[in-house]
């Protein structure tokens, strides 16, 4: 009974759990890599019109393409959810702003044009002067504004304040006079540039503090010579790391943190842009196709 059980106690044979050590296999963690020579074919792909300008910008839901005569918003899925027609000048360059909940989108009229992520409102903001701009984009408290022509200048303008003008950096800070700024990009207080030298084959990549624009380190991308000159494209990775669209040949550059080229492969059709979508797909765009890649 009860009683007898609390006066005894209770007996229990235990016996230790022995493990196969065989039998067990524990992967190793790759959550801190990324490689894009591994990239496989894209698991998903949709044809686009041919456009000299290949814009690109996403959020963690949706994905904007610029498809003369329309801007067109994208899932995950590569379904088109809704298109709107674009009715400003050629888009040069577009990024997001969470802190505005917006894409920012300039033009070669130098407009810069906000639009929300459902294609609903368009406007022009007024109060930026008007520069002929080349690529833009976001920090959490600033817009940066890249200007096209060589000894290229970069605005910094306050998004918390309705674009309130903050700063201007110019030539030799920004690059040298005989220098362009074909791309900006920001990321965990950097700006990666992609700068161009006339009359020179040689393109660079560079990380510069986004608050002071000091020179961390800086990469140079060989390349061959071309009659005119293709727009090289950077954009920010997982991990602190940057992915560079670079020209003849048609390649992309996987770039560390600390400035050390990680991977090159070629990529055919030639990309012209891409946009890292949420934390795991890659969307790079050709003259003609828009593919996925997860990552």
């Amino acid at each position: 009974d009860v009683n007898q059980f609390e006066e005894n106690g209770i007996l229990v044979d235990v016996y230790p759990l022995i493990i196969n050590q065989n039998l067990v296999y524990i992967e190793e963690s790759t959550s801190n890599e990324l490689d894009i020579s591994t990239l496989s074919s894209p698991y998903r792909s949709i044809d686009c019109s041919n456009n000299e300008w290949t814009p690109l910008a996403s959020n963690n839901q949706y994905l904007l393409l610029d498809q003369y005569p329309n801007l067109c918003l994208f899932n995950k899925e590569l379904t088109l959810l809704k298109q709107t027609p674009w009715e400003y000048d050629r888009i040069s360059d577009m990024c997001w702003s969470s802190t505005i909940n917006s894409f920012i989108i300039i033009t070669s009229k130098n407009e810069v044009v906000l639009i929300d992520e459902n294609l609903t409102s368009i406007k022009c903001i007024r109060t930026i002067q008007q520069k002929r701009r080349l690529s833009c984009t976001c920090s959490d408290a600033s817009l940066f504004l890249a200007t096209n022509d060589y000894g290229s200048d970069i605005f910094q303008f306050n998004l918390l304040s309705s674009f309130h003008f903050i700063k201007q950096w110019k030539s030799p800070q920004t690059c040298n006079n005989n220098e362009l700024l074909h791309s900006i990009a920001y990321n965990n207080g950097i700006l990666a540039l992609i700068i161009s030298r006339k009359y020179n084959t040689q393109k660079l990549i560079e990380l510069r503090s986004s608050s002071t624009l000091k020179k961390l380190w800086s990469v140079p991308i060989d390349t061959n010579h071309s009659i005119g000159q293709r727009l090289y494209r950077v954009c920010s990775l997982k991990y602190d790391e940057w992915l560079v669209i670079a020209h003849n040949p048609s390649r992309l550059l996987h770039v560390t943190k600390d400035g050390k080229v990680k991977t090159k492969r070629s990529y055919e059709p030639p990309a012209d842009n891409a946009v890292l979508f949420g934390s795991n797909i890659l969307a790079i765009r050709t003259a003609n196709c828009l593919n996925y890649y997860r990552v």
